[in-house]
């Protein structure tokens, strides 16, 4: 009965009582949180509000610092613990949602940015172009949403460094070496494969430039080339790496269920995380056998679905959430009750990978081990890129140099003149 009074007081007092209690429940109700939780969450919220009553600390001042504070206040040892530390991310989830807690943003919807550090501002001038030239992108080329918002992240400073006064960008002052310059600049300290993106995105840049008139000559011949990264061979798993996978997730759970069907629809259609978890429950054609998928940029793929991807999908549905918050294929199994993203359905494969003994395994490897299996069985090349979705044949070729025996049958035995 102390415990209960303590940390979940009767009566609400303090600066988060009335309206924010208020929001805080509708919140609770519109993220499907569990019917058993939504007490314990308000009781909590009730507990810090009356901390921050004796404390003399107003909502103004509510800050991380203040929740740790309140945290640190039920140690491992004082009863009440378990409660506090379980029931207290929501509420933060809840606070910053809603923009009583400033300075932090959740890390599910943070942008990553090339470099430690926050992006700095921009003038009015530049923001302008830079919105111009996601246009551009979005109408012209087709580019995905996330595609234009990374690139942009890397070319703002560039712009910005083009802009003399606050209301015009002098794009004059732009030449090979300026380019250059700023490749050179964001690209230290990065992967190749990183610094191939900022590359690409400063020849975008430069054709959308050129396009508009902007600059008067192409200079994207002179703009610099990173090394090739595509030296070695796609990494498939082997048949029974992928029984390994699936034997990881537990029939008899629901994370188990789920997990299954995302595994078999990876390692079998070749999707990409960003895709799966995409998915929607209007993406199948039941009656046709076909599943809708949303590629890069605005493409919408139609692929079979096979008989072994469909019965794990009935399997996961017959369990899936009935309270989700959308109509996404994959979600959370426990509150709230939203789609899975990208990392998510990532987390996934390497959870179950990990629990398998086969350590850290990446989403992508089922991706490849989809095309391998293509080639593999008699497939080839146009079949593999047509399940994949590339645009572009070269993105494909890789694979051909995992198909050994085709290629024994191109090579000239040593010691033996060619016909």
């Amino acid at each position: 009965m102390v415990l209960m009074k303590t940390v979940m007081p009767a009566t609400a007092r303090g600066p988060l009582a009335g309206a924010v209690m208020e929001q805080l429940s509708a919140w609770l109700a519109t993220e499907r949180y569990a019917r058993s939780m939504v007490p314990q969450i308000l009781g909590v919220t009730r507990g810090l509000s009356a901390w921050m009553d004796d404390h003399d600390i107003a909502l103004q001042a509510l800050t991380v610092a203040v929740l740790e504070s309140f945290e640190a206040t039920y140690g491992r040892t004082v009863p009440g613990h378990t409660l506090v530390a379980t029931r207290m991310p929501p509420l933060r989830r809840f606070l910053t949602e809603t923009g009583y807690l400033p300075g932090i943003e959740l890390a599910r919807r943070q942008v990553r940015r090339p470099v430690n550090k926050p992006a700095p501002p921009i003038s009015t001038a530049a923001d302008r172009e830079l919105d111009q030239w996601a246009r551009w992108q979005r109408e012209v080329g087709g580019i995905g949403a996330g595609c234009i918002r990374h690139r942009r992240i890397w070319m703002a400073e560039l712009v910005d460094s083009l802009c003399p006064t606050d209301d015009r960008i002098d794009w004059s002052t732009c030449d090979v070496a300026t380019l250059n310059t700023s490749i050179v600049a964001r690209s230290a300290g990065l992967s190749s494969a990183s610094c191939t993106l900022i590359v690409d995105a400063t020849r975008s840049l430069m054709r959308w430039a050129l396009a508009t008139g902007r600059v008067t000559h192409d200079l994207t011949g002179g703009i610099l080339r990173t090394r090739a990264t595509r030296v070695t061979l796609p990494r498939a798993l082997s048949p029974t790496q992928v029984e390994a996978l699936l034997a990881a997730c537990h029939p008899k759970s629901v994370a188990g269920v789920r997990d299954r069907a995302v595994i078999t629809l990876l390692w079998r259609l070749g999707l990409r995380a960003g895709e799966t978890a995409h998915l929607c429950l209007d993406d199948i054609d039941w009656s046709a056998g076909r599943l809708s998928v949303v590629g890069k940029g605005p493409r919408r793929l139609t692929l079979p679905l096979p008989v072994d991807v469909g019965r794990a999908l009935v399997t996961w549905l017959a369990v899936r959430p009935t309270n989700a918050c959308d109509r996404a294929l994959f979600v959370r199994v426990r509150p709230p009750i939203r789609a899975l993203s990208s990392a998510g359905i990532s987390d996934i494969v390497k959870h179950r990978g990990e629990a398998a003994g086969m350590g850290a395994v990446h989403a992508h490897r089922l991706r490849h081990t989809a095309a391998m299996n293509v080639i593999a069985g008699g497939g080839n090349l146009i079949e593999a890129q047509e399940l994949l979705g590339h645009r572009s044949a070269a993105s494909t070729q890789t694979y051909a140099r995992t198909d050994l025996t085709s290629l024994r049958t191109l090579t000239v035995p040593f010691g033996q003149v060619p016909r």
